[in-house]
């Protein structure tokens, strides 16, 4: 039975809700919503269809959606013609009204309220798709969305390929075998939320960008819209994947990428935008041409977490110089502002500088007043405060900078003279205190800063065969994925590409050692994919009747 001919023979169940033939009063509904009446919640509560659509689980609460019950009663009748209560025009809205300036505002555009299967398998097949609204096609969406027969398993081992395929799972019956999964990744997403739902660390996508000449061929009279729609089913379905500590990469140009950014703002929520990357995939003068006079260098990556996403910094070591400083302070100094530093300046007679040896117990005694520097650092940071103090001081000045550093204990040492109107000199960079215990040990490793600017110096260029699979499309660099999965994962955590092209995601977290789920459903997914993470495995496979080995890579 349709889900509209259930609600209503099951509003008529109550008297006030039909008149003396039986016919059902809507006006009668309205308003009992609207009052919140006993009777009509308790008759939806007990109906599992009609509890799962009008009613919203918060914590241990279960909440009356009266709005969309409302919605629901009043629209049904013309949305049966037009698909879509959203306005055929995409733009910024409250309350569905289209608006130029808000601060609270949500993405709206034609068919928000409907799923769109997408089931193109070839790049240059056109598709007519159907729009399924949530509420009008709510039995064809439930048929569409649930859980599907994976078939035609294989298992790729260095031993070759078996048809013989039994799933690895851990104490709570998780699947631990890595999944490449061919079909429609809007169907093979619901699969998977059966076993993965809150168990992905981190998902990257790399979607069509809708440019025109791009392999998204759904719908033409609403392209603009189709595509938001699209990505919108998916992201939703992703979100419900990701663990509560998970983040998800998404990239793009500049097509589409202001409407993107609203709708997962909207996903995902605003508060949980991490960083955008910037990612320089072209080059000027390289591989670009004069077809248009906007050369785009340029694409980007939004971050957005589920939760509680922690980024893993990356780490360099700390070394000490053939010698190190000590300062001994002869004087007081005196004390002014460096930019918004609180800092002392010594005249040349005000303070003494003594090398020390790195293994001198000396050195050992004086790490503990945080008067010891490492010598030859840059003195970049302070060049634009310093050299004007030094302008103004003369020959020889020190300056001591607190609260710099990773604990806020470090120093910054600068001596300088001036040189042809120039300022220059040596500049002294403090050993942060909170890295004492780790330096008399031997080693110890200070977190930099991740950078939101990603050039790969060329690799984008040269990566159309890297891994021995030739591929055109937007291949992404090893490297960049690399980067990313470095940024958000640890060893065994589980990543998952559902656009997954050449299969780099796939191909980088296998060498990485973590666990992945790719999702493709062009058919190009057996020649490129496949046969790419064949070699990964350190499977030998043909090409053109020659062996491919695997090839490695460096983490």
């Amino acid at each position: 039975m349709k889900f509209n001919q259930q609600l209503e023979q099951l509003l008529k169940t109550l008297d006030k809700f039909t008149d003396k033939e039986g016919n059902l009063l809507k006006a009668n509904v309205k308003d009992s919503s609207e009052k919140f009446d006993t009777d009509l919640i308790k008759l939806l509560l007990n109906n599992q269809e009609t509890k799962a659509h009008f009613f919203d689980d918060i914590d241990n609460a279960t909440i009356f959606n009266y709005r969309k019950f409302i919605d629901y009663i009043d629209d049904k009748n013309f949305l049966i013609d037009s698909y879509t209560k959203f306005s055929n025009k995409v733009g910024l809205t409250i309350s569905n009204k289209h608006i130029k300036q808000i601060d609270n505002v949500v993405l709206s555009f034609p068919f928000k309220d409907c799923v769109l299967e997408g089931g193109q398998s070839k790049d240059d097949e056109k598709r007519k798709e159907i729009f399924f609204n949530e509420v009008l096609a709510k039995d064809e969406i439930n048929r569409l969305l649930d859980k599907k027969v994976i078939t035609n398993a294989k298992k790729y081992t260095q031993d070759g390929v078996s048809d013989e395929v039994e799933f690895n799972r851990d104490e709570n019956g998780l699947i631990k075998d890595n999944l490449i999964i061919k079909g429609n990744n809007l169907l093979a997403l619901h699969t998977l939320k059966s076993n993965f739902a809150r168990k992905v660390k981190l998902i990257y996508i790399d979607p069509p960008y809708n440019t025109g000449n791009d392999s998204f061929n759904y719908n033409d009279n609403f392209n603009h819209s189709t595509w938001l729609t699209f990505m919108k089913n998916r992201l939703e379905v992703a979100r419900d994947l990701l663990s509560d500590d998970g983040v998800i990469f998404v990239q793009c140009d500049d097509n589409e990428q202001a409407y993107l950014k609203v709708l997962m703002d909207e996903i995902f929520e605003e508060k949980n935008n991490e960083v955008t990357f910037y990612v320089q995939v072209r080059f000027g003068g390289k591989t670009l041409t004069l077809k248009n006079p906007y050369q785009k260098l340029i694409e980007l990556v939004f971050v957005y977490s589920k939760n509680n996403f922690n980024p893993i910094m990356p780490t360099s070591e700390y070394t000490l110089e053939k010698f190190c400083w000590e300062f001994k302070e002869l004087s007081k100094g005196t004390e002014m502002q460096l930019g918004n530093r609180k800092t002392t300046i010594f005249k040349p007679n005000e303070y003494k500088i003594t090398k020390v040896s790195p293994n001198s117990k000396k050195l050992k005694e004086t790490w503990a007043t945080g008067t010891v520097a490492t010598g030859n650092a840059s003195g970049k940071f302070f060049d634009t405060f310093v050299s004007k103090r030094l302008q103004e001081d003369g020959l020889g000045c020190l300056y001591k900078v607190e609260g710099i550093g990773e604990d806020g204990l470090g120093y910054r040492y600068f001596t300088g003279a001036k040189r042809e109107g120039a300022t220059k000199g040596k500049f002294y960079s403090g050993v942060p205190l909170k890295r004492l215990e780790e330096l008399k040990k031997g080693k110890a490793f200070k977190f930099e800063p991740i950078l939101n600017y990603m050039d790969f110096k060329g690799e984008y260029g040269n990566s159309r065969t890297q891994g021995g699979i030739e591929f055109g499309a937007g291949k992404k660099p090893e490297q960049f994925l690399q980067k990313i999965i470095e940024i958000s994962t640890k060893k065994g955590d589980l990543v998952l590409d559902y656009h997954l092209g050449s299969g780099t995601t796939c191909a980088v977290a296998h060498k990485m050692g973590r666990q992945y789920i790719g999702i493709e459903q062009m058919d190009y997914i057996e020649d490129i994919a496949v046969k790419r993470m064949q070699k990964v495995i350190g499977e030998k496979v043909k090409k053109d009747g020659e062996l491919l080995e695997s090839v490695d890579f460096d983490t």
